[in-house]
């Protein structure tokens, strides 16, 4: 959690239901929903920062892999 204190102000947003569940379900205890949105959003992320933020199950990665086997075997010339 950031320990400076930056005054700024407040903008309320619509969100339909389900991004905001998805979005709450993403929050860490403790997290504001300005500082998930903050962690999600940030531009210099690495993309392995993201593993470990979602589940699936065994059927659902198995298909991934799959998948992007067949992408990747596409690109081989």
């Amino acid at each position: 959690m950031n320990t400076q204190m930056i005054t700024m102000g407040y903008k309320n947003i619509s969100l339909r239901k389900d991004i905001y569940l998805r979005l709450r379900k993403a929050k860490h205890e403790g997290e504001s929903f300005s500082e998930v949105i903050e962690r999600l959003l940030k531009p210099d992320d690495d993309i392995l920062d993201l593993f470990g933020t979602f589940s699936m199950t065994d059927d659902e990665r198995a298909a991934l892999f799959t998948e992007l086997d067949e992408m990747w075997g596409a690109w081989k010339h």
